[in-house]
């Protein structure tokens, strides 16, 4: 796989996660791409459950922040990424062969 397309599947990534800063961003996929995370949207509600599940399961464990409960989390949100590279894959080689 090229340069360019993995650097085109990390910024269409990024843009659904919102993590650039779109007054920076210049590439117009900016136009294209939905923030996935953007307020009352499904993936930040569901942001919002999990964080608040996490601040409850560390309360009633009596701490700031559970190392196991991170590493879940940091999992998932890779297993996510991981996915998603591979559907722009699917996506790609898809679209070209048909």
């Amino acid at each position: 796989m090229d340069k360019e397309r993995e650097g085109l599947k990390e910024m269409v990534y990024n843009l659904m996660n919102g993590s650039l800063d779109l007054d920076l961003c210049t590439a117009p996929e900016k136009e294209l791409v939905a923030d996935e995370y953007a307020a009352g949207s499904k993936c930040d509600q569901l942001y919002e459950e999990a964080y608040e599940a996490n601040r409850r399961i560390c309360q009633r464990l009596g701490v700031e922040e559970d190392r196991d409960v991170e590493i879940i989390i940091r999992n998932l949100l890779d297993i996510g990424k991981h996915l998603s590279m591979k559907m722009y894959d699917y996506g790609a080689n898809f679209c070209c062969k048909s």
